[in-house]
């Protein structure tokens, strides 16, 4: 081979199969090491007739500074595969971070720094994502099994069309979650420990564009203080700070105590709730339960605006809670059709609904299935799709600690998390007959002449 000829080296050896390296200038012997940089040798055993001197005979440079060390052959690997970046920086002096090569020992030194801090990136919080997401609840057009040519055509258009003008708008979210970033902000400066949560109608799916704000104010609980003695300590503290922009905000001390104020520049009402954890749980599962089929959504709207006008649709006033309505809805699509049309919580829906019911009749239905109910043994439960017998709920109440099996007395509808009594607050018979009666007369009217005008307060 001539003088200064360019040598071929092979990937698997000199004459195997391969990629091939050209180095210039046979005068000039390489380490295998450096073939390893360039990549063009896989084996210590192949690529170099120069024999390396053994470690022990080596002399290492001394290091200047406490982070220097010897380079040995995996370092200088890993160092031309980019591994460690300092020497590109600059970070470095002009004799640090450099390979110095002796061609007699054979020799090499380097010097390491630690890199330096790299600026942190801003993270976006969780009120900013939503704000900039786009809002997938609003329907904007009709399914096209809407109308199947029976005889409810008629009311299921108008169930449709009145719950097109009440569900919840793009605008009034937007509106939410801008509050819920003023809250979120404000509140963490004051109280940086403290977590704020959507929770309820608006980000299950079931909000109309009337419904208030529920919100759910997070503080690591203690273990040597009761949660509602706890929960009312917190919201103390929250109640002033409200104060200086709603002077009219009430702290409501029911089981669950709720601050309840109101946001003037965006028109809101505004329930918070401290610690009430299940309420982010419920929240998740009628999300699921509302994308499940279309007319879930549709269903529970309608119940909540005709309980709203017979006024059976307000927990303060000893009657149904939005949330209890939402759950009775559910049930009745679980186990009041057959065949159902929503699975039990916590299993997967296995595809389409084979029940083909439309929203008129599915309604009517409804109202016949709560005038019928027996309320007196049974109570209505979304977690086991089925009617749970009162006393046995009553023996778990007294069972666990906190609760209590007076509040299974009159309508039970069970909460499906922490097994609770959604529909305690209806604990006075009058109240409970009135509800009761309610449902009785508009299925009465509304099956005589299936327009949806019958099965609102008649003047």
């Amino acid at each position: 081979m001539n003088e200064g000829a360019p040598i071929m080296y092979n990937g698997s050896g000199f004459d195997g199969p391969g990629g091939m390296y050209m180095v210039q200038g046979q005068t000039r012997h390489y380490p295998l090491e450096v073939l390893h940089v360039m990549g063009g040798i896989n084996s210590p055993r192949q690529g170099t007739p120069r024999r390396w001197q053994p470690r022990k005979d080596r002399q290492p440079s001394k290091p200047d500074n406490a982070f220097s060390y010897d380079s040995d052959d995996s370092s200088l690997s890993s160092n031309a595969s980019g591994s460690n970046k300092s020497s590109d920086k600059g970070e470095s002096s002009s004799n640090s971070g450099k390979r110095e090569r002796d061609r007699d020992s054979g020799t090499v030194s380097r010097e390491w720094r630690g890199r330096g801090r790299r600026d942190p990136r801003p993270r976006r919080f969780v009120p900013e994502r939503l704000i900039g997401a786009s809002y997938p609840f609003q329907v904007k057009f009709a399914p096209d099994n809407l109308l199947n040519g029976s005889q409810y055509d008629t009311l299921s258009q108008e169930i449709w069309d009145k719950f097109m003008k009440s569900q919840q708008t793009e605008e009034t979210f937007r509106k939410k979650m801008n509050l819920w970033r003023f809250l979120y902000v404000n509140i963490k400066a004051i109280f940086p420990r403290y977590g704020l949560y959507v929770v309820g109608s608006t980000m299950s799916g079931f909000g109309l564009d009337s419904s208030d704000m529920d919100l759910c104010l997070y503080v690591r609980a203690l273990a040597d203080l009761e949660p509602r003695a706890h929960a009312l300590l917190h919201l103390n503290h929250i109640l002033s700070y409200i104060k200086s922009f709603d002077p009219s905000a009430e702290l409501i001390h029911a089981k669950v105590p709720i601050l309840k104020f109101r946001d003037e520049r965006h028109g809101l009402q505004v329930d918070l709730n401290c610690n009430n954890v299940v309420g982010i749980r419920n929240t998740n599962l009628l999300h699921c339960y509302s994308r499940m089929d279309w007319r879930v959504r549709p269903l529970v709207a309608l119940t909540k605006l005709w309980a709203r006008a017979h006024r059976i649709n307000d927990a303060r006033r000893r009657t149904l809670s939005s949330y209890a309505l939402t759950l009775m809805v559910v049930h009745f699509l679980q186990c009041g059709v057959s065949p159902p049309v929503l699975p039990r919580a916590g299993e997967v829906s296995r595809g389409r609904a084979l029940n083909r019911c439309s929203l008129g009749e599915l309604f009517l239905n409804m109202l016949k299935y709560y005038a019928d109910f027996p309320y007196e043994h049974s109570a209505i439960s979304v977690r086991a799709a089925r009617r749970v017998p009162v006393w046995e709920c009553r023996m778990r109440a007294a069972a666990q600690p906190g609760a209590d099996p007076a509040h299974w007395k009159l309508l039970c509808v069970e909460e499906p998390f922490d097994l609770s009594n959604t529909a305690r607050t209806v604990y006075d018979p009058e109240t409970f007959e009135k509800i009761v009666e309610v449902f009785r007369e508009s299925h009465a009217r509304l099956s005589a002449g299936l327009r949806l005008q019958d099965a609102w307060p008649q003047r």
